[in-house]
């Protein structure tokens, strides 16, 4: 229930399942191509150790943000997890349809969407299911320097984290790695244009 100042109650549907100590939502990306985002959940200590198994079959995988739903103020369950995975897995007008595996027609964890657009997003699913952090609301009802596009930057960068890379150090990790760096210039182009001055959505690092 909610009050004036923000604060909420744990959410009795999953009040009764018992809580994980990680637990993750995350976004990440093929650097080759900016145009699909990978949108995923894991119960793993990091999002960088599901990542890393992904990265057996395809080593242009990397994650591009993460949302640490366990430091919500009540945590998070296995059920709420899949529950959300599965909102914005049906929500197509947001994100678009899940991209299928081609062998076996099931759904994938893809989305035909940018990932700067998948993350604002996720950000307001986040925000606007309620989950607090700290006891203060993730969705902000107020103008101001802490109003982001109706999140609240002080509560919301307590639980998410985005990995962006200088341009530089990203062209020197792929030229140490031995790639052909023009592979993964859609993804250079990108942070060039993030780390460009003013750019709004640095308030995340």
């Amino acid at each position: 229930m909610n009050n004036e100042n923000g604060f909420r109650e744990v959410n009795p549907v999953y009040a009764g399942y018992p809580l994980k100590e990680y637990g993750w939502i995350y976004i990440a990306i093929d650097m080759r191509d900016m145009s699909f985002s990978k949108i995923g959940l894991t119960t793993k200590e990091t999002p960088s150790r599901r990542i890393a198994e992904g990265r057996t079959y395809n080593p242009f995988l990397t994650l591009f943000t993460t949302y640490e739903l366990a430091k919500c103020t009540f945590g998070i369950s296995r059920e709420e997890l899949s529950a959300i995975e599965g909102y914005i897995h049906n929500r197509g007008s947001a994100f678009g349809p899940p991209l299928k595996h081609l062998d076996s027609g099931r759904d994938s964890e893809w989305f035909q969407i940018r990932p700067d657009y998948a993350e604002s997003q996720v950000d307001w699913i986040i925000a606007k299911r309620g989950f607090t952090v700290d006891n203060e609301e993730l969705y902000e009802y107020y103008d101001g320097p802490n109003n982001r596009n109706g999140i609240s930057v002080r509560s919301m960068r307590k639980i998410k984290k985005i990995i962006r890379p200088t341009p530089i150090d990203m062209y020197n990790l792929a030229q140490a790695a031995g790639y052909d760096v023009g592979l993964i210039k859609p993804y250079l182009d990108y942070l060039e244009e993030f780390h460009a001055w003013c750019n709004p959505d640095q308030v995340w690092l």
